[in-house]
């Protein structure tokens, strides 16, 4: 036999060896990997409570003032994002004191993005005299960043000058927006 004949039939004769041993003898490794991504819940909401001054209050009568409030859930999700208060039959020299808090019961720290208040009323202005008020900011949460189950409280005072008309009403909206901590800039 021709040796280039056999060359090239040993040659072949590997070659389709390699080849089904490829096949046959391939090792592989199988990974995989499951993720699930859960996403925070911003919920803040208001509480209220106030107290008329003891010297306001007529005795055996009660208060002449009707001061009250009341919570609106606007979305049906358990929190109160909005909160009506009133005071009726107003005087001069009525005390109010009271706190009014922002609890965050959302999971994701929370800063105030923005803010709006407006007032509106008969006569015109007579708030800027007839009103004084003083607020101070506490709780457990900083007017910077409220974290979850904390609150940011509002303490206030108001007192009905004797400058306050007869048969005035006040009209006053605060709006606060709140957005996720980081979402916010300094």
């Amino acid at each position: 036999m021709d040796t280039k004949k056999i060359a090239a039939t040993f040659a072949i004769l590997m070659i389709a060896l390699g080849v089904a041993g490829m096949a046959y003898a391939n090792w592989y490794e199988y990974l995989w990997l499951e993720g699930e991504v859960t996403t925070g819940e911003l919920c803040m909401e208001w509480s209220f409570d106030y107290e008329v001054w003891e010297g306001n209050v007529k005795p055996d009568y009660g208060p002449v003032a009707d001061v009250g409030y009341e919570f609106v859930d606007e979305d049906g999700d358990g929190c109160n994002e909005g909160l009506i208060v009133w005071c009726y039959n107003a005087y001069p020299s009525l005390w109010i004191e009271g706190v009014i808090d922002v609890h965050n019961c959302g999971t994701i720290p929370a800063k105030v993005y923005d803010y709006n208040c407006y007032f509106e009323g008969e006569p015109e202005g007579w708030w800027e005299t007839g009103i004084e008020y003083e607020y101070e900011f506490g709780g457990t949460g900083t007017c910077e960043q409220i974290d979850p189950c904390q609150t940011l409280e509002l303490y206030f005072w108001i007192h009905f000058t004797q400058d306050a008309p007869e048969n005035a009403w006040l009209y006053f909206y605060v709006d606060l927006t709140f957005a996720n901590w980081n979402a916010v800039e300094e």
